[in-house]
């Protein structure tokens, strides 16, 4: 019900018409047509920390290694940020420097509640 009522909400805010103003010539964009729609699945959100004794780069390298070893594509570092790609499944590790350790916070979201804890489980646990 909350999901229905968030998306009525975003799609009502976003059907406005604007006016851009490009010099001498005036562009009025028309609303687009929106159509909402129901997935027959929740998106699930599952997230672990850890507290480690390694650098922030070796956490990065560490996280972006077992992406790749649990079959993740696509995977991108980005400074001390790592995130990847499973079929519909999506990962984020992210490693804060925290009174001389890494705190380290992993995220996986998909819409099989399965798959996605698993997939944080092997995660978090490899860590």
């Amino acid at each position: 019900m909350r999901t229905s009522i968030f998306l009525t909400v975003l799609l009502c805010g976003c059907s406005s018409i604007s006016t851009i103003d490009q010099g001498n010539s005036n562009t009025v964009l028309q609303p687009t047509d929106v159509t909402a729609f129901e997935k027959d699945t929740i998106p699930q959100v599952w997230s672990g920390h850890k507290l480690l004794d390694v650098s922030e780069e070796t956490c990065a390298r560490k996280a972006a290694d077992i992406l790749r070893a649990l079959g993740f594509d696509e995977v991108v570092t980005n400074g001390t940020y790592v995130y990847g790609n499973y079929v519909s499944n999506r990962a984020a590790i992210k490693c804060i420097p925290l009174d001389g350790k890494v705190f380290v916070y992993a995220i996986v979201a998909g819409s099989d509640v399965e798959i996605v804890e698993r997939l944080r489980n092997e995660i978090v646990w490899k860590l």
